[in-house]
């Protein structure tokens, strides 16, 4: 059975569009009436199609007086929505569990019993073709036969005094243009046109999407009646306690200054929403939002959408939310002029926010400006901000889980919010919610990597076990160490930074990865071959995009073979070499300032610059496996469908030197012989092979019974039945 909305019997639908209907045709009949009334007032003799008569002047100053006209003219008798007919209609779609689609509409929109009549005028062509003549009739315009505007006012506000009040209902900015109901013919943007006069009002108007939510019930009111400048406030509201004050000292400016202009600086990625909304919360204000400014081509563009935001917000009483970084672009200076000339001569409240200050020296002298800048986010801060996204939920979480999230983890407010919500709907535990929301989209400059292995897949000597098991401890503990006791400022920055070194093979990378998996963290390895440039300033952008992502996203950056980019600085000599001295000195002060986990591989921990490996709060180096571990090696390395003949015994196999990747470049190797020869078991022969060529492409030399002592003296087979007989089958 599908789950989705209950619709109303089609019956019922047709029955209340009827009724509706009925209403907007008896405005319609009357408005007819009028419209003959008036003409045969005008009628003249064989001059009126060609002139205006004395007579039909003075007429024309009688029904125009606004004296006479608002002294005798009474509101028009509105169509009563709550007819018996119609309350009877909306118990029979209730006894379904339905709502009929008009109603439905209006409620989602709030939309008023104009605003609905207005539709169904709208929506009456598409019922009846005949009245496309009629509309032209009464507009005294036979070439217009889609209704407009100027039909809607004529019919359902024929009274000066009406037609005042439902004017700006039927403008760019009222519900059923803001929302998209109706759509303008030459207007698509739906806070583009004009305001509602002139050739306004002789647009045609037809409804949209096409009338199939009104005569079926198909489609989703919600999405249907979206305001898309409108900004809504996330609930719940997540702001740290500084934001939070200074939010509520900007909101304070903008209720004092009706036209002011509030900055809140500092904000990371994906809390700019909550501290806007909390700015016009506390100034009382609605909050709209500017249309996407970077598709604006040329300064016109951007004074035209800009413009066309700010006239809305002032229509509507609402305040403007700017968000600034994109302004900060070289190739942006001219919108941001733009921008600043605009806003400086708006007399509308204004949001600014941003990491960065965007401080235009015309905005600064207006005298409606103000700012506050916000500090880094604590740990005790994300823990608060745990307690309030998780309260009311059901079954609460536990303590200290939430106080493992807050120091594993730097969230955005929208990222704590969809793994609150993902752990609900989806019935997972909050340790679960987290990596998915948090898992990483692809970079341009790193691969990105799900962890799939975990500890059992790591072969390590004990004390480099022991000092992985203690990198991820110190992960969570860093946190509180670093920003409640204050070691972070001057004990390696924000974040913590771990360097493997050892030779190929030894485990390094494969360390991070089951590093990564054990914290729930996506590991982020970066290509260095896309990364280092020979453009001046190209690897230091580079670089930045990648911390950027692994900072944003929450995950492990892994730079593999680290000293082609750590390397150490030299003497210099040419002009390359200041540039490239440079990048190293970028890269120290862009390592310390993470707060991202990041960890160096290297196999030549020489060759890295000094003042790196200060940085590093855990050096592990990786040595060769011994043989206890490379015994575990040789047993993970033939999977239990791996057809390994039954007389080859691998207990020997350890006294070989070689790497944890050797023993598996070696398993591979058999195993490729084996299929290669059609052979039905990986035997001795394929081993013995694949255990020279790894020795080989290591540059090394079996020693003299060196594989014989790994491997054994070769087993002696049993002849079956079928070696027992000769070429010929004969015993």
């Amino acid at each position: 059975m599908p789950n989705g909305p209950v619709r109303p019997q089609p019956a019922v639908v047709a029955a209340h569009l009827a009724l509706r209907q009925g209403a907007v045709h008896r405005a319609l009949r009357t408005a007819a009436a009028r419209r003959a009334k008036r003409s045969a007032l005008l009628a003249g003799v064989e001059l009126s199609p060609y002139c205006v008569t004395d007579q039909q002047a003075g007429l024309l100053l009688d029904l125009t007086d606004p004296a006479d006209v608002h002294a005798s003219s009474g509101p028009a008798e509105q169509p009563d929505p709550q007819t018996e007919a119609e309350r009877e209609l909306r118990r029979r779609a209730a006894a379904e569990g339905a709502t009929l689609p008009l109603d439905a509409l209006a409620h989602a929109a709030e939309l008023d019993s104009f605003e609905c009549d207005a539709l169904l005028l709208c929506l009456a062509p598409a019922l009846a073709p005949e009245h496309a003549p009629l509309f032209g009739y009464l507009v005294d315009d036979l070439d217009q036969r889609r209704p407009t505007a100027e039909l809607i006012l004529t019919v359902l506000a024929p009274t000066p005094a009406e037609r005042f009040a439902r004017l700006p209902a039927l403008g760019p900015y009222g519900r059923l243009r803001r929302f998209g109901l109706l759509l303008q013919d030459g207007v698509p943007d739906p806070y583009g046109g004009p305001e509602p006069s002139g050739a306004d009002l002789l647009r045609p108007l037809h409804v949209r999407p096409e009338p199939a939510f009104l005569l079926h019930g198909l489609g989703d009111p919600g999405l249907l009646a979206h305001d898309p400048g409108r900004v809504l406030a996330p609930r719940p509201l997540l702001l740290f306690t500084e934001t939070r004050t200074h939010a509520a000292r900007l909101g304070a400016h903008l209720a004092s200054r009706p036209a002011g202009i509030a900055a809140l600086w500092g904000l990371p990625d994906g809390s700019r929403r909550d501290a806007a909304c909390a700015v016009a919360r506390q100034a009382g204000l609605a909050l709209r939002r500017t249309p996407d400014l970077e598709l604006c081509r040329n300064p016109d563009d951007v004074r035209a959408a800009l413009g066309r935001a700010l006239a809305a917000a002032a229509v509507l009483g609402s305040g403007l939310w700017l968000p600034t970084d994109d302004f900060h672009a070289p190739d942006a200076q001219w919108a941001a002029a733009a921008a600043a000339d605009l806003l400086t001569r708006a007399g509308v409240p204004i949001v600014l926010t941003g990491r960065t200050p965007w401080r235009p020296l015309a905005l600064l002298s207006s005298g409606r400006y103000a700012e506050e800048c916000a500090g880094e986010s604590g740990y005790r801060e994300r823990r608060a901000l745990w307690n309030t996204a998780t309260t009311g939920t059901d079954p609460g979480p536990d303590p200290a889980l939430l106080d493992d999230l807050a120091a594993r983890f730097r969230l955005t407010p929208s990222q704590l919010r969809s793994a609150v919500g993902l752990a609900e709907s989806g019935r997972m535990p909050l340790d679960e919610a987290v990596p998915r929301v948090l898992t990483a989209a692809p970079a341009r400059l790193a691969e990105v990597r799900t962890p799939t292995r975990g500890p059992s897949d790591l072969v390590l000597p004990v004390e480099q076990e022991r000092q992985i098991d203690e990198l991820a401890a110190a992960f969570r503990a860093w946190p509180k160490v670093s920003e409640e006791w204050g070691f972070g400022g001057q004990h390696g920055g924000a974040g913590l930074k771990a360097l493997f070194t050892g030779e190929p093979g030894t485990g390094k990378s494969l360390a991070a990865e089951v590093l990564a998996g054990a914290l729930g963290l996506d590991l982020l390895r970066v290509d260095l071959a896309q990364t280092v440039s020979k453009w001046v300033g190209e690897t230091e952008k580079n670089l930045d995009e990648a911390f950027g992502h692994a900072e944003a996203t929450g995950a492990l950056l892994l730079f593999d073979e680290a000293d082609a980019v750590f390397g150490k600085r030299g003497t210099v000599s040419r002009g390359t070499d200041r540039y490239a001295n440079l990048e190293v000195g970028y890269l120290l002060q862009r390592l310390e300032r993470s707060p991202a986990l990041v960890v160096l591989t290297t196999n030549l921990q020489g060759n890295l610059d000094e003042a790196f490996t200060r940085r590093f709060q855990f050096v592990v180096h990786f040595i060769r496996p011994g043989e206890r571990e490379r015994a575990r090696l040789w047993r993970m390395a033939f999977p239990p469908s791996a057809p390994l003949d039954p007389l080859l015994s691998l207990a020997g196999l350890a006294r070989l030197d070689l790497t944890g990747a050797g023993v598996m470049a070696v398993a591979r190797s058999a195993a490729l012989l084996a299929a290669e020869n059609d052979s039905a078991v990986i035997g001795r022969e394929h081993l013995c092979e694949a255990i020279a060529r790894q020795f080989r492409q290591e540059s090394r030399l079996l020693r003299s019974g060196e594989l014989e002592g790994a491997l054994g003296p070769a087993p002696v087979r049993v002849p079956d039945t079928a070696d027992r007989h000769d070429p010929h089958g004969r015993p």
